[in-house]
């Protein structure tokens, strides 16, 4: 029970350092911590969603490409994977594909702010 209790503690204190290293222009240091929390964690999609912006503010949009295609083919249904996607494809000079992904962005972001749920 205390090292389960410990091993979370440890996986939290990973996702708050990657947190922090993205806030403060430190995405080299975020990309390292986030890759070992998705190899320890690797059902965390929220952890997977910020390795994507980790790898694209590092200059590794093909990487980010790779974990959104995985967090795709996982079902995740975040808005914020078509965010993401067009981060990565400006980031690699296609920008028509990167305006298509900012558009699907904000209709599904305008989708989920009109749904039953939210009222």
């Amino acid at each position: 029970m205390i090292m389960q209790k410990q091993n979370q503690d440890t996986l939290d204190i990973m996702r708050l350092l990657g947190h922090v290293f993205l806030l403060h222009g430190r995405p080299d240091q975020a990309l390292v911590m986030l890759r070992a929390l998705c190899v320890l964690v690797p059902e965390d999609k929220r952890a997977m969603r910020s390795l994507a912006l980790a790898a694209i503010r590092s200059g590794q949009a093909g990487e980010a490409s790779r974990v959104l295609d995985r967090l795709r083919d996982s079902g995740d249904p975040s808005p914020v994977l078509h965010l993401l996607d067009g981060q990565a494809l400006a980031a690699t000079g296609r920008q028509t594909e990167a305006e298509r992904a900012f558009s699907q962005f904000s209709a599904a972001r305008a989708a989920e702010a009109f749904t039953p749920a939210s009222f």
